[in-house]
């Protein structure tokens, strides 16, 4: 595990502080709480980064997730969009590459801090696109927990997805296919990968991140199991010019987004061989603890393994019964 501690913990220093994760106690219930936080990251301008001749990040600061940007030749798309008080400082950003509009959004879930954007441009009518199951969690009170801000109100009926797919979809812009896959039970419910196929970029949401060990949803239906059954499929139909748009981190390849696989791979591995000698959680976390780099980052390392260990459970539970 050292060259891939190594190599992780460089990816993990690529974000600022305060895009990693914290630990968070009982769940947070704060109506200013996103408002405010995004005004005072508004003070710093967002990144925009050309990575291919119409495809672009709106790299953010704190713990926003990257907004993708395609420019076709009707409009713009916006694959998630940051924060609704922020609306315009992203057109700002876009009015310096292109003055056509914005044609549509993308959800890749419906984490808030990918979404809350759909507040603003919502209300100028501008189809938002999103799986099924992602409307369905806007539309209800979540708790997130392990995240930053852990309660999420119900979106206003003007944000929600207006289109929405069950398994895959796809936008043809000039000559640019823009392919949306489902993945499920990986990081939500309600995942969608978006893949630009003539460019050969994917914008992965929040399945691949970099600031070190993610959030898995579970209460939305996340599981680490399916979350490395999602990414071992990206790794599959990539080669080495494949691009990924991170949800949170600077653009990667594959091979960055294989070291990120491996350490999913290894935590999973490490609390199965342990639950299966009957060790109890306590022995489980300090032993796999061990064995990871002190300063990983994310998700503490003490409540990931403990969230792997319920779903080691669940799984070898689920597998008895079909067998």
């Amino acid at each position: 595990m050292k060259g891939l501690r190594a190599l992780y913990c460089l990816l993990v220093l690529t974000l600022p502080a305060g895009a990693q994760v914290k630990d968070a106690g009982e769940p947070k219930e704060n109506t200013q709480y996103i408002d405010t936080l995004a005004l005072s990251m508004g003070s710093i301008p967002e990144k925009l980064i050309k990575i291919h001749e119409n495809i672009y990040i709106i790299s953010p600061n704190g713990i926003a997730g990257n907004t993708g940007v395609f420019v076709g030749d009707n409009g713009v798309y916006l694959i998630d969009n940051q924060w609704s008080v922020l609306a315009n400082r992203i057109k700002q950003l876009l009015q310096t590459i292109t003055s056509k509009p914005i044609k549509a959004i993308i959800n890749t879930h419906y984490h808030f801090d990918h979404t809350n954007g759909n507040i603003a441009f919502g209300a100028e009518k501008i189809p938002i696109v999103a799986h099924a199951n992602t409307r369905l969690r806007m539309m209800a009170k979540q708790v997130i927990r392990g995240h930053v801000y852990e309660v999420q109100q119900p979106y206003p009926a003007q944000a929600l997805p207006t289109i929405t797919f069950t398994d895959k979809a796809e936008f043809h812009e000039g000559n640019e296919t823009i392919e949306l896959l489902y993945f499920k039970n990986a990081h939500t419910d309600g995942d969608a990968v978006v893949h630009f196929k003539r460019a050969d970029i994917y914008h992965t949401g929040d399945i691949f991140v970099t600031y070190g060990l993610p959030v898995i949803d579970e209460d939305a239906g996340g599981n680490i199991f399916s979350m490395i059954e999602a990414v071992d499929t990206l790794l599959a139909r990539a080669d080495d010019n494949t691009r990924f748009i991170p949800g949170h981190g600077p653009l990667c390849s594959k091979k960055e987004l294989l070291v990120y696989r491996n350490l999913l791979a290894f935590i999973r591995d490490q609390v199965m061989i342990l639950y299966r000698k009957g060790k109890p959680l306590a022995q489980i976390i300090k032993e796999t603890k061990d064995k990871l780099d002190p300063n990983l980052s994310g998700t503490s390392q003490e409540k990931f393994i403990a969230q792997v260990y319920r779903m080691a459970q669940s799984h070898i539970k689920s597998r008895a019964k079909r067998e």
